[in-house]
């Protein structure tokens, strides 16, 4: 370790209690928030990388790309900056170890539990490739894994994302170098074909599964140069033949998911994550909050085929009730995108008692992009100054009643709008063109009253003005 990053050093308002790893992009380290309170982990570009401007603009990047999720099943990070020319992110620190860790220990694992960490970190990409990025190095290091709570799985290291199409940033890797593990890598990653979308993270995610299921990457050879032209040339491997008594379902599902084709692989990970939940028997309870009758998605006038899903909600250091499925990003709701086209006036506000979180009044009709829920969809005026307290957004369509019925159970007196239309300066649409619905509590007219509910939401809640822009800081802070 540095000797300026040793135990008790001070970096900002840090101070350094401990190492906790090291990789390509940085050196992660247990730290004290001086400013704030309480643990983080704190990743740092070493000081001999300082001077390379394509490392520095990797670091970068990773700071932006995770900063803008906004999902559980991504560490949260909590800022970022420079110090001393140091560059530097804090990120909650998670009390769990490493999925590689967990092999190296308990390989093979049973099918429900990998089927239960493949869930988890579907969810993660899938909020990821909604806001246009690409993980690129999905890998069993990158998937912290909390055993003592439902194996609860988080996704870290955007260090080498990268935003999906035109993008000048792209050119880091122009000169040849191929960033990621060679291990789990996507042919197109390795054959230089452009463009790399999610579905090389669908291809990876698929290498770790058949690692979790054997004990074994895909592709286990000593010679790189053999492993390479494996994941080019090789056909998937056969799962059952390295474990007999697995279904022979497996095998299909790993073919699928590395397909050397992009086109012939699952369209996402939450796809993959279907299929493998299927096999493990480890489908989620139906929700008993949804109502019998399909949802009709805004403009379709048809309906989605609904895929279950749980998600486990616990992770060290969330308050109580914090973890919820976001299922999208800060990016993807902010008022840099479309201007709302009128129809937030369709609802009412409600009214609000101090140190009372009161939902906003509903309408009795079933409005276009209703779900179907027990609790209708409530969209908000903006006729005068209030805040909201978003608890959730999803944008997946396939999940849109899953991921909303999650979020409003999460958070009692929650309710839902679709952003479309909405006043509200949220962003309407995905990249994507998906409907985009956001699960909140208020209106609050009162300030304090939405920073108390804001407080008592915890997880990755955040306000949000119903009037009036929202500036490139982000959001409100109370």
């Amino acid at each position: 370790m540095d000797e300026d990053l040793a135990v008790g050093a001070v970096l900002g308002d840090f101070e350094i209690w401990g190492r906790l790893g090291a990789g390509g992009m940085g050196i992660v380290l247990r730290a004290h928030d001086r400013r704030h309170g309480g643990e983080v982990a704190l990743k740092v570009l070493p000081a001999r990388l300082a001077g390379d401007p394509v490392v520095v603009e990797r670091f970068r990047r990773e700071a932006r790309a995770a900063f803008e999720l906004r999902d559980p099943h991504v560490v949260p990070v909590h800022g970022f900056g420079e110090v001393d020319g140091r560059l530097y992110l804090s990120m909650r620190l998670v009390d769990g170890e490493d999925l590689a860790r967990v092999l190296a220990r308990r390989a093979p694992l049973e099918p429900h539990r990998a089927a239960r960490i493949v869930r988890q970190a579907a969810h993660a990409l899938d909020a990821a490739h909604a806001a246009g990025l690409v993980h690129r190095d999905v890998k069993p290091a990158n998937l912290l894994v909390v055993e003592d709570r439902d194996d609860f799985t988080s996704l870290t290291d955007f260090g080498i994302a990268r935003a999906v199409g035109p993008d000048p940033d792209t050119a880091l890797t122009e000169t040849g170098a191929t960033v990621g593990t060679l291990a789990y890598l996507a042919p197109e990653r390795l054959a230089g074909r452009a463009p790399v979308d999610g579905r090389a993270d669908v291809y990876s995610l698929t290498c770790v599964l058949v690692e979790m299921l054997t004990g074994r990457t895909p592709f286990p050879e000593a010679d790189p140069a053999a492993v390479l032209t494996a994941h080019l040339m090789a056909p998937p491997p056969r799962v059952t033949g390295r474990r007999p008594g697995l279904a022979p379902g497996w095998d299909d599902v790993v073919a699928r998911g590395m397909a050397k084709d992009p086109a012939g692989r699952f369209p996402t990970a939450g796809a993959l994550a279907a299929a493998v939940d299927a096999l493990a028997g480890d489908r989620p309870v139906p929700d008993p909050t949804l109502r019998a009758t399909a949802p009709v998605l805004p403009g379709t006038g048809a309906a989605p085929r609904g895929r279950g899903r749980r998600l486990p909600v616990l992770i060290a250091g969330c308050l109580a009730g914090a973890a919820v499925a976001l299922g999208t990003t800060w990016a993807l709701l902010t008022a840099a995108a479309d201007a709302p086209s009128g129809r937030g006036g369709t609802g009412t506000t409600g009214t609000e008692t101090a140190g009372t979180v009161q939902p906003a009044e509903v309408t009795t009709a079933l409005p276009d992009g209703d779900l179907r829920l027990a609790r209708p969809i409530a969209p908000v005026t903006c006729s005068s100054p209030a805040d909201l307290v978003v608890v959730g957004a999803a944008v997946d369509p396939a999940r849109h009643r899953e991921d909303v019925s999650e979020h409003l159970r999460a958070h009692p007196g929650a309710n839902y709008l679709l952003a479309d239309g909405s006043c509200v300066p949220f962003r309407s649409r995905t990249d994507a063109g998906n409907p985009i619905y956001v699960s909140y509590l208020g209106p609050f007219a009162d300030r304090g009253d939405a920073c108390a509910a804001l407080a008592r939401a915890g997880g990755d809640a955040y306000l949000r003005p119903v009037t009036g822009p929202v500036g490139p800081a982000g959001p409100r802070p109370c």
